[in-house]
């Protein structure tokens, strides 16, 4: 693995977590009266074409493609029921009678062979997106999740790690799940110890499997993972920051992911003005860069280079707003890209330690929210242009 795409720790112990851009992309299709599509390494091209044309220290390494999900079937919803059996960790994603399309490689597999390191100037890894949604109450839904009694909780990260170390092409996870929330020492900040204490070593054998190793020839440090959330969450004052410290370097294996986009306070389509989203990224750059050096806790800022609901330069649908003081046009998406790069600039954060990086938002087949349409859905060609000299 280079020496570029690695964190050393200042006392001298190698990270797991590399230090690299990263783009996150969709290859399923999501467009509102048309069948989802699904195209692993879908837009293994469009990244290959930026990296050829960005400079040293702008290309992206890190591929962020969506892979699956989390679930719960456990009677009566209630956590105090669940048996193991009812946690459902789907990976890798494949293709079923909801989807069309496919091939032979699941979407890990198909970057890991189609993204070419000599464009992206150096190793290239993928990460699988597994996501959850803890605060619905739909069939499969992760309600409960929090109050999984422990052992049940490590239960399932035991669960997810046999999968995803199996794999050889992951490098790492980033769990999406939805809302995070470690306050306490619940069902989530138990899942998450035991992620990071399996992805360092070897996921513990059970009466029906063998061990998994996770360290291995190809990732000598083990996997890393990543959890996605508001800067806030670090906040020294709050209750959250001593348990995400304690997930995320005891292992010196996992990071943040802070967003500086979907920043507006209103609902999906009502757009932020770009001098009001500007300030507010700069908030939220300030106190992450802040209060994770104060920390030592890694972590990656997200850029809005495609279309959020609150961030975007089209919306279609009824409850479309446009943003307060932009006359008659929505702002355009280049405008809010360049405005949070320069948030993360002014903010310092490029000159802590802790920092690994920008995570660009992202290549899509459709952004549809709550039956609006959003666009651009893929970088355009003057973001690609910001993107190739100031990711």
């Amino acid at each position: 693995m280079p020496p570029e795409i690695l964190a050393e720790k200042s006392e001298g112990t190698t990270s797991a977590v590399p230090r690299a851009n990263a783009a996150w992309v969709y290859d399923i299709s999501n467009k509102p009266g048309e069948a989802r599509r699904y195209d692993p390494g879908y837009f293994a091209t469009a990244l290959n074409n930026f990296n050829r044309s960005a400079q040293t220290g702008h290309k992206i390494q890190l591929v962020y493609t969506y892979s699956g999900s989390l679930e719960m079937y456990c009677p009566g919803k209630n956590p105090k029921h669940c048996r193991l059996d009812d946690l459902i960790s789907v990976y890798p994603l494949s293709s079923d009678r909801k989807l069309i399309g496919g091939s032979a490689a699941n979407t890990v597999q198909a970057y890991a062979r189609e993204v070419d390191p000599a464009a992206a100037g150096g190793r290239v890894l993928v990460v699988p997106v597994i996501d959850g949604v803890v605060s619905a109450d739909y069939e499969g839904s992760m309600k409960g999740f929090n109050e999984l009694p422990p052992e049940m909780a490590k239960a399932f990260a035991d669960k997810v790690a046999r999968k995803v170390c199996a794999d050889p092409h992951v490098a790492g996870v980033q769990f999406d799940i939805e809302p995070f929330n470690v306050s306490r020492k619940n069902g989530q900040y138990h899942f998450y110890k035991r992620i990071a204490q399996n992805f360092a070593g070897t996921v513990p054998a059970t009466m029906q499997h063998s061990p998994v190793e996770c360290k291995d020839r190809n990732y000598p440090q083990g996997r890393f993972f990543s959890v996605f959330t508001s800067s806030n969450q670090l906040n020294p004052a709050g209750p959250a920051l001593e348990n995400i410290r304690e997930i995320v370097t005891k292992f010196n294996n996992g990071y943040v992911i802070a967003p500086l986009y979907d920043l507006g306070s209103g609902g999906p389509g009502e757009a932020l003005a770009v001098t009001e989203y500007q300030r507010r990224a700069t908030r939220h750059a300030k106190q992450m860069a802040k209060w994770a050096a104060g920390s030592d806790i890694p972590f990656q800022l997200g850029v809005p280079a495609a279309a959020t609901v609150h961030e975007h330069a089209y919306c279609r649908g009824g409850a479309c707003r446009k943003a307060p003081g932009s006359a008659n046009d929505m702002p355009t998406q280049d405008s809010y890209l360049e405005a949070a790069l320069t948030a993360i600039d002014k903010s310092g954060a490029r000159e802590v330690e802790q920092f690994r990086g920008v995570s660009v938002w992202a290549w899509t087949r459709g952004v549809t929210v709550h039956g609006l349409q959003f666009e651009p859905q893929i970088p355009p060609w003057n973001v690609l242009e910001l993107l190739s000299t100031k990711l």
